[in-house]
């Protein structure tokens, strides 16, 4: 498909096939390849990271994409999701619309917020991966909140007018499709948790783990956070810990991330 120029609006009609295709995904392995799909052609983003926020003092990352650069997109949401979320100027926005109790699905765009940001963010995050614009979606979850993250890079430069405009129309689906997708889904029989399906792919990468790891890195995978995990699972947030860190440590990877990539990767 062509690229839309950054000066025209969202051409609906030929957003309706991405758009389809994240619906049938939702609750899928396939679903991040096609939301991401669908931001590249709305509006040619050159990053995307999704953050959830349950309420306290951390986030936790549901995807990290960065179509030129995969493993530097990795790395900054490591470094973000570690610490460097409490420089973000939008994360005390993040925390106001938990706790205003915000209803599920709606969503507030952020243009980046260059002038408030200390000078150790701009260079972690933006100066090294050449990212020159940011746009941030925040949305309650029934749970906390997701945080969409979009980025534009050196070539495409930063968003425009019709570029935010297009953006605030999507606002209100994006925030639907997250919150849909990375909630707790049940397979559609008995009850049973579709964690407990993993794909193909999955299936092979988790092999080398123990049952419980196994269960817990697929509730991860699913889009939950560790303490929602652990109460998914019936077990003490610090057990949980101990299975991740174990997880992590036998497939070799540092973070969800990368466990995420890896997965994607098979």
């Amino acid at each position: 498909m062509p690229e839309l120029r950054p000066d025209t609006a969202l051409d609906w009609p030929e957003l309706m096939p991405a758009l389809a295709a994240c619906v049938a995904s939702l609750g899928e392995a396939g679903f991040d390849e096609h939301l991401l799909a669908l931001l590249r052609r709305a509006v040619g983003i050159e990053q995307c990271m999704i953050f959830a926020y349950g309420g306290e003092d951390a986030v936790d990352c549901l995807l990290a994409a960065n179509e030129r650069q995969p493993r530097v997109a990795d790395r900054l949401a490591e470094l973000y999701a570690g610490g460097l979320f409490r420089q973000d100027p939008n994360y005390q926005r993040l925390r106001r619309l938990v706790d205003a109790g915000g209803e599920p699905g709606d969503a507030e765009l952020a243009p980046m917020q260059a002038e408030a940001m200390p000078e150790a963010y701009r260079s972690h995050l933006f100066a090294f991966p050449d990212l020159v614009d940011k746009v941030a979606l925040a949305s309650p979850g029934e749970t906390g909140a997701f945080y969409l993250n979009l980025y534009r890079g050196t070539g495409a430069g930063p968003f425009t007018g019709a570029d935010l405009a297009g953006l605030n129309a999507l606002a209100p689906l994006l925030a639907s499709l997250i919150r849909r997708h990375y909630r707790h889904h049940l397979a559609q029989g008995g009850g049973v948790s579709a964690a407990q399906h993993p794909s193909d792919e999955e299936a092979a990468v988790l092999a080398p783990l123990s049952e419980r790891e196994r269960q817990l890195c697929l509730f991860l995978l699913r889009g939950h956070t560790l303490k929602t995990a652990a109460a998914e699972l019936t077990i003490a947030l610090s057990t949980a810990e101990t299975y991740r860190k174990r997880a992590y440590a036998k497939l070799g990877v540092p973070s969800k991330a990368r466990l995420v990539a890896l997965c994607r990767r098979q």
